[in-house]
């Protein structure tokens, strides 16, 4: 139901994409990027990891009240999770205004967008609040309305953004993003003050009583902060050394790949990581839980994956526009390893799941370390194209280095019958990509239709051995 709902979205996304490319062209797609990015960047470091630890709190007190039946737990756990967010989205606010200048300089080399910085502080506060309440659905289960969050949140931000994108253009992508962060909480607190009425204890007495949430989520701080300051130091490195075009095909990339793997992805942060640590103890059934995230989430990303490599010539332009075609050959080249996070994301959750603070930054902070020196690398010595081998290889070294520590750490590996089952998939996407560079005409169109059959085929044949198994 999720991952079909989060498809419906995947569609809507592309629609505002789309029109986004229009009205902005690659130069707004760029500036957008750096200004969600730098966003994203100080709301991840002020909001305290309330989006992770945060669900491990609330989830823990709700798995005990559906046991007891006793709430008071549950009611004191939700008050102080929603204090200390209301007191972060402050705190991001005001340091979004206190950094305008010194985030200018850093990410334009210049002090001219500062203004545009201090307009745009607001946006971190938001997007703490808005992640405050879909805390609280998450580690109440509620996976439906989630769902349905999205899409009514994408459909508000395509008939808010685009108008003032057609009106404003570039000048319009700041006021857009705070009216679409406006509408996004007003629909999602909606659905969370409904059946958990908003309460908060802003003493500092009381705060303090949260100060173990806060300590996991000081890792996840510093993982936010790896994280976003490594995106934004990769797009300032191209902007400088190339131009703010580059940014826009870059950050194009990026988006088409998010938007493909999202619809698998969010029902993993949504239904996996709450569903996993509630059952972290049990070593085996942890160890099942993960396998059979690698099986569905390989299962349906497989034959996707193949089509849209295939169909990546139509559909960039379709969906973009004429200005984007140069980063097809960029995008085709990033999916050839894209199966790759149908195995690491699972896996990654694992520190998380286990509240093991220590390994889960020691282990971002290592996947970082190895993504931001490849990028520019690959950058420097292929220019655009480089983005895409940049992207394979670090996909690669992310799903050693997780399949890694988490043999060591909790005994868990994908199983053989996932190994084996993303080796024959990726082959087929290794062949749709040879299929795509090097045939025309009918050859084109049949080898192009046998790659999708035997890929689909693949996917049902491994379901239906699963659910005989299971």
């Amino acid at each position: 139901m999720f991952a079909g709902v989060q498809g419906f979205n995947i569609l809507l996304n592309l629609l505002r994409t789309k029109l986004v490319a229009v009205y902005l062209g690659p130069a707004g797609v760029g500036l957008n990027a750096i200004y969600n990015e730098t966003k994203e960047l100080l709301h991840e470091t002020t909001n305290c990891g309330m989006d992770q630890s945060g669900v491990r709190e609330i989830s823990i007190h709700y798995e005990e009240w559906t046991r007891t039946n006793n709430r008071e737990a549950l009611d004191n756990s939700l008050k102080i999770t929603r204090s200390l967010v209301v007191a972060l989205a402050v705190l991001g606010t005001l340091a979004c205004v206190i950094l305008a200048r010194p985030l200018s300089e850093l990410t334009f080399s210049d002090a001219d967008h500062t203004w545009s910085y201090i307009c745009l502080a607001p946006a971190v506060g938001l997007s703490t609040l808005i992640c405050g309440e879909m805390t609280v659905l998450k580690a109440t289960r509620q996976i439906k309305k989630i769902a349905w969050l999205s899409t009514i949140t994408i459909i508000v931000g395509i008939c808010t953004n685009i108008p003032l994108y057609y009106l404003w253009g570039l000048k319009g992508i700041i006021p857009a993003i705070l009216f679409f962060l406006v509408t996004q909480l007003a629909i999602v607190t909606r659905y969370s003050f409904a059946h958990y009425p908003f309460k908060i204890d802003l003493r500092l007495d009381f705060l303090k009583t949260g100060k173990p949430i806060l300590i996991l989520g000081a890792s996840f701080v510093a993982q936010g902060l790896v994280a976003h300051g490594a995106r934004l130091l990769i797009q300032s490195y191209i902007n400088t050394h190339g131009t703010v075009v580059d940014v826009g095909y870059y950050n194009a990339v990026l988006g088409i790949i998010s938007m493909f793997f999202g619809l698998f992805a969010s029902s993993v942060a949504a239904d996996f990581f709450p569903r996993l640590s509630g059952i972290f103890s049990d070593k085996q059934e942890r160890r099942m839980v993960v396998i059979r995230q690698i099986n569905v989430m390989q299962i349906l990303t497989s034959p996707a994956l193949v089509t849209f490599v295939i169909l990546a010539n139509i559909m960039v332009p379709l969906l973009l526009s004429g200005e984007f075609i140069p980063m097809i050959p960029i995008l085709e080249i990033a999916l050839v390893t894209g199966l790759v996070k149908t195995m690491a994301t699972p896996l990654q959750y694992l520190p998380l799941a286990a509240g093991d603070a220590k390994l889960y930054l020691f282990a971002e902070v290592m996947a970082y370390a190895f993504m931001v020196p490849i990028y520019i690398l690959c950058y420097n010595y292929w220019g655009l194209y480089g983005i895409g081998y940049g992207i394979c290889i670090f996909n690669i070294i992310d799903l050693l280095w997780a399949m890694l520590y988490c043999k060591v750490r909790y005994d868990v590996m994908p199983s053989m019958s996932n190994m084996l089952f993303f080796i024959l998939q990726t082959m087929m996407v290794v062949a749709a990509y040879y299929t795509v560079r090097n045939m025309e005409g009918l050859t084109f169109a049949i080898s192009s239709a046998i790659l999708v059959a035997l890929s689909c085929v693949t996917s049902l044949a491994t379901f239906q051995r699963i659910r005989h198994h299971d």
